[in-house]
């Protein structure tokens, strides 16, 4: 199952967890503990970013709030591993 998965992250497209979850025939919630494990073994990389670039003045998401982290956006990227992962499978 993680090999199908980083096979889908090497086609550099973006996906919601909903859609991996449906292209895999999975739940959100295993999907998310799919990235975590290729995350932990080096396959893929966090790559955080602000929900919004300097416009907090007007913005509802409140990320500055004390619940910043969690008001986060985040791309999972392969690392060179799981390059080199997806070139074999």
């Amino acid at each position: 199952m993680l090999t199908n998965l980083i096979n889908l992250l090497s086609k550099n497209e973006t996906y919601l967890n909903s859609m991996i979850a449906n292209k895999l025939g999975v739940g959100e919630r295993m999907v998310k503990q799919m990235i975590h494990e290729l995350e932990r073994f080096g396959y893929v990389e966090k790559i955080n970013f602000p929900c919004c670039s300097s416009h907090c003045k007007n913005c509802t998401s409140h990320c500055g709030s004390a619940n910043f982290a969690e008001n986060r956006s985040a791309i999972w990227m392969l690392t060179e591993k799981g390059r080199k992962a997806a070139g074999k499978i």
